[in-house]
């Protein structure tokens, strides 16, 4: 009866394979060029300069979930608690690229043909 009880209660997380993109990410050398994945206070957290100046750097921090592959990202927190998936995410090599959408990533963009290709340090 206590084994049953264990697996009821057992639920597996919405983003249980969220560590797998723990840590930094490049796209190129510039300034901008760098997403951060980490966990935060319980929450697993994307920061994002947003400005790409290094001069006065906007940092952005958003929850994100990901789970099989598939990433969704918190964008209009606290106001909304609403995730929007990134479905242009892919990965080029299984942990250590991943090709996505800019537009999907950064509001201010609107080139739908725009792609950035990040690599894991």
């Amino acid at each position: 009866m206590a084994l049953v009880v264990v697996f009821v209660n057992c639920k597996k997380s919405k983003d249980h394979n969220a560590p797998e993109l723990y840590g930094v990410w490049v796209k190129g050398p510039n300034f901008g060029d760098t997403l951060w994945f980490m966990n935060k206070n319980g929450h697993n957290i994307m920061r994002i300069n947003e400005s790409f100046n290094p001069v006065v750097p906007a940092y952005a921090e958003k929850e994100y979930q990901f789970n099989d592959g598939k990433l969704r990202l918190q964008r209009f927190a606290p106001s909304s608690t609403e995730f929007y998936d990134i479905d242009s995410f892919t990965w080029t090599q299984q942990g250590t690229e991943f090709k996505v959408q800019g537009m999907q990533l950064f509001m201010f963009m609107s080139s739908s043909i725009t792609y950035f290709t990040y690599h894991k340090l």
